[in-house]
Formats: structure tokens, C-alpha cells, sequence
């Protein structure tokens, strides 16, 4: 389900502190942004020079932290826009009473430490009005929690539907070596005919096409694929409207040989005829040799 527009950067954020600029570049991030935070301002025309090649996934964060930001800064970004006329400039702000409630819980202290949180917070937006008036896109995060934030950076991103991010590693398995650890579904498939006591079938992994057709035989194991199949794919939007960007779903039989395998296998084609990107490992099939 990905898709394959430009990256649409590079993106200068900025705004006040709390608002959840950082929230916003990780975000990128996660999409192939190459993030940079809190450059001197005097290294970032530099920066620009240097990442030429991949100009359109770089961003760059800068706020009242970078000596002499609000009084240098519109300047900078004028003669950067000339030369780089697809930069876009990204402000985030919150209400002061948000952003009061974010910093009673966050251990980290207000920049502008020298003044008390309230005065710090009026201070820090009265700077930064001019730089506000310069932006492209700005972003009011007071209503929003962080998926919803995250959506906005992922619409910067030119990504409409977060499913297109999930990546799925299905990987099958031996419960006599353990789970694997990073699994989120895990399917036990030990309750299905097992070819291990089929002379001939025993030695041959469950992807073999003897193995394959011999499992295709019985309509439990039809079903049981159908049933884990369509559990998954129930899921799987559901996983996307939480972000998920990484899935691991664990098929284990007694050995991690022919069961799993097979399983494993068949529900990754189910899954990826569906548009998904899918990654399939058999971590144990190799593992065992049988007499």
C-alpha cells in the first residue's frame, strides 16, 4: 500500500517550545527524512550546500535555542528561499495553557530559563511573531494529541493514508526455540496435521511442493488459513490508524519446519495480493534435520 510520491521538503520547523516540533520531525523522520536539530545558524546555508543530492528529504529544526535566531533568521531564510524556492517553512504553536501543562509534566525546562514559565512562554511568541508571519504552514498542535500531530507531518510528507507506511515481517517458527520477541500476532499452528509423521515428508521443509500439496489436502488447514488470514487483514487498519510503522506476526509449530512454514507462507501471500509490503523469514526451518 505505499505509494511513490516525491518527498515534498525540504521543511525548516519552527515555533515555540512544547508545541511538539520534535513530534513533527520524527515523524519525517520515519518516512526518509534526514533530520537535523537546533544547527547554528550560521552552518545552515552550509547544510543546504551540502545536501543538495537529497535537498527534498531534509529538515531542519530551529527555535529561540540557536543564538540570535529571532532577530537573524528571517534574513537567512529569505536568501535561502531564493536559492532553494522549494523550501517551506513550518511553524508549531500551542495555546499558553497547554503549553503551561506540558511543561508541568516534562522534565526538561523552558529555554528561556532565566524567566519564570508563564513570562518564558509570552516572551518566547512576542519573538517570534515575525518568523510566524513568515511561515508556509502553521500547525496549532493545542487541540491535538501525538498521533494526531503525526498525522499532520505525515500529510507534509505527501502520505494521505498512514497504512501506506506498515511494513509486515512475517516470520515462522519453533516453539522449542521460543517466540520470536518482536512478534505483536502469534499464531499457534500445532493443532494442524503434521507431516512429520508421513514417511517421505519428514525430511522435507513446508514449502516444498510435496509438503505443500500434502497440507493443501485437508479443509481444516484451508480454513484455518482463511480464518488467520482474514483476522489479520481485519487488524492490520487498525494498526495503521495507530502508525504502526513495523508489524511482526509469529506462525510457530514444534519444530519450525513444515507447519509454520507453510502457514507462514500462505497468509504472506494473502497479505501482500492485498498491497501490503511484506518480508518472510523462516527462522527455524533449517534448524532441525530429520532422520
Amino acid at each position: 500500500m505505499r505509494n511513490n510520491r516525491e518527498f515534498h521538503g525540504p521543511f525548516v520547523i519552527t515555533g515555540l517550545s512544547g508545541s511538539g516540533k520534535s513530534v513533527l520531525s520524527r515523524a519525517l523522520e520515519d518516512i526518509g527524512y534526514l533530520c537535523v536539530d537546533n544547527i547554528p545558524l550560521e552552518l545552515l546555508p552550509q547544510l543546504f550546500e551540502h545536501s543538495a543530492t537529497h535537498l527534498e528529504k531534509l529538515v531542519v529544526v530551529l527555535d529561540v535555542r540557536a543564538e540570535g535566531f529571532a532577530a537573524h533568521f528571517p534574513s537567512i531564510y529569505h536568501e535561502a528561499v531564493e536559492k532553494w524556492g522549494n523550501l517551506r517553512l513550518i511553524f508549531v504553536e500551542a495555546a499558553p495553557s497547554v503549553l503551561l501543562q506540558r511543561y508541568s509534566i516534562a522534565r526538561r525546562p523552558h529555554p528561556l530559563r532565566s524567566l519564570n514559565l508563564e513570562e518564558a512562554i509570552f516572551e518566547e511568541r512576542h519573538r517570534l511573531e515575525k518568523i510566524r508571519a513568515l511561515a508556509n504552514v502553521v500547525i496549532d498542535s493545542t487541540g491535538l494529541n501525538p498521533h494526531e500531530l503525526r498525522r499532520q507531518a505525515l500529510s507534509l510528507g505527501g502520505i494521505d493514508d498512514p497504512r501506506e507506511l506498515m511494513s509486515l515481517h512475517i516470520e515462522s517458527f519453533s516453539y522449542l526455540q521460543g517466540v520470536p520477541p518482536t512478534a505483536s500476532l502469534v499464531f499457534d499452528v500445532r493443532f494442524l496435521p503434521n507431516p512429520y509423521f508421513v514417511p517421505g515428508l519428514r525430511a522435507l521443509p513446508g514449502d516444498s511442493p510435496e509438503v505443500s500439496s500434502w497440507l493443501d489436502g485437508f479443509a481444516e488447514v484451508a480454513t484455518a488459513i482463511d480464518e488467520m488470514s482474514q483476522f489479520t487483514l481485519d487488524l492490520l487498519p487498525k494498526y495503521g490508524a495507530e502508525l504502526k510503522t513495523s508489524l511482526t506476526i509469529a506462525l510457530g509449530c514444534t519444530g519450525g519446519r513444515h507447519r509454520s512454514v507453510f502457514v507462514a507462507t500462505r497468509l504472506a501471500q494473502r497479505i501482500q495480493k492485498a498491497g501490503y509490503v511484506v518480508t518472510l523469514v523462516h527462522r527455524d526451518k533449517d534448524r532441525w534435520r530429520y532422520p
